[in-house]
């Protein structure tokens, strides 16, 4: 087989890090009201397939992007800030109070889904294969510019909302 044909990658990743001590995960007000919100801005579609949530079959979720909950005290919030003040992490991140963020509470910018957060449905969320918290980056990022009706893994062909960007 060339290179050149399509070819099946399987990939056994085992990960090794040390994840900060933090609270235990609670639904906050903020996520809840800014999760609304972001459904709102995003027209209620996946950020991948642009599927709603009927047409997925599930709910649609918040995902925390750039800063996963889990890993905020672990975060060197000057960084951040500037990078997201500066552009380099979106426009959403970039418009968030910056001046009145508080370190000491990272929760109001990774809990405000309207600035750290992606829409996803379910299948690009978790799903085998396809879920952002389940495979490499390059590869999760890849179904969303993927041409319709490409066999994207064994499960999943690659189909995206007529009106999806």
């Amino acid at each position: 087989m060339a290179v050149t044909d399509t070819h099946e990658e399987k990939e056994t990743l085992a990960v090794d890090v040390l994840l900060p001590g933090h609270e235990a995960r609670v639904t906050t007000p903020l996520f809840l009201r800014s999760k609304k919100a972001l459904i709102a801005r995003e027209g209620g579609r996946c950020f991948i397939c642009g599927c709603t949530a009927e047409e997925s079959g599930h709910p649609l979720e918040a995902h925390h992007h750039p800063i996963e909950r889990s890993l905020a005290n672990m975060i060197d919030w000057a960084i951040v800030a500037g990078l997201a003040k500066i552009g380099a992490l979106g426009p959403y991140a970039a418009a968030f109070n910056w001046d009145a963020f508080d370190p000491s509470n990272p929760y109001t910018f990774v809990d405000d889904m309207t600035a750290n957060g992606l829409l996803l449905c379910k299948q690009h969320h978790t799903g085998k294969d396809a879920g952002i918290h389940d495979m490499p980056f390059p590869l999760w990022i890849a179904q969303k510019y993927a041409r319709d009706g490409y066999q994207f893994s064994p499960t999943e062909v690659i189909h995206h909302a007529d009106d999806n960007p």
